[in-house]
């Protein structure tokens, strides 16, 4: 989908709450929705990075703010969505994209490890939905979330990222649940799952499953994905070109889950 495909089905300048926002995908998205024509609200516990963000956006002519958020805190998230609907008005969308690697075999894994994948990845991400549904649903309901989930979480694909793996496989499943529960309301949660996109998460996974050189024997393409692949499938799932799309996992993976 082309940014100008957005831009004119966003129009009417939505406002989008994006987690993980100081860099990789959810940097990305950000400028992604902005070139669209949505209002972005950045959310990151890296002031310097989120500030910097903001910033850059701001500096295209897009309209951009950025709250430092940790999404394992109830009271931050809260205080997100409430400064959110301060500025704004309302919430029209949100790509919950925070997350944080689980490597170690689950013979090996430290408890800490383990329960820090879930706190940011499954934990954290009930947390922004929560919020998020509670202040789309007081609006009169109508909305889009989109999660950013990972191939793992469909598939298991490597040995020693299993905490991670679990993590991901929860959130597509409180994806699940969510778009059922919330279907009535007019809101859609669906999920992006992609592959390996060009990262600091994929570069760190050089030691534990090999990196970019084992993806791209996995991947029918041979490709490597960028962050800005991924934005465009959540910028559809935004629109209204997917309307009648709720409670999906999109791979965004060069067509590996197809193998």
């Amino acid at each position: 989908m082309s940014g100008a495909t957005g831009a004119r089905d966003l129009a009417y300048r939505k406002v989008v709450v994006v987690t993980g926002a100081s860099a990789g995908i959810g940097r990305a998205s950000a400028a992604v929705f902005a070139e669209a024509g949505m209002r972005v609200v950045l959310a990151a516990r890296d002031e310097k990075h989120g500030a910097e963000a903001e910033r850059e956006i701001r500096a295209r002519g897009g309209e951009a703010h950025f709250v430092r958020c940790d999404v394992t805190s109830p009271e931050q998230v809260r205080a997100l969505l409430a400064r959110t609907v301060e500025r704004y008005g309302r919430v029209d969308c949100a790509f919950n994209n925070a997350g944080v690697p689980g490597d170690g075999r689950l013979a090996d894994v430290t408890t800490e490890d383990f329960d820090r994948a879930f706190a940011v990845n499954t934990r954290g991400l009930w947390l922004c939905m929560r919020e998020e549904l509670r202040v789309m649903s007081a609006q009169g309901g109508g909305g889009s979330i989109v999660n950013n989930t990972s191939v793992h979480g469909v598939r298991t694909v490597f040995p020693g990222i299993g905490a991670y793996v679990a993590s991901k496989h929860a959130a597509v499943a409180l994806t699940r649940v969510a778009a059922v529960e919330h279907a009535h309301e007019g809101i859609r949660v669906n999920a992006v799952a992609p592959g390996p996109v060009e990262s600091d998460m994929l570069a760190a996974s050089e030691v534990a499953v090999g990196g970019a050189t084992t993806w791209r024997r996995l991947i029918p393409s041979g490709e490597i994905g960028t962050p800005r692949q991924v934005a465009d499938v959540a910028l559809w799932l935004f629109s209204a070109s997917s309307s009648y799309v709720n409670g999906q996992v999109i791979g965004v993976d060069g067509g590996f889950l197809a193998t």
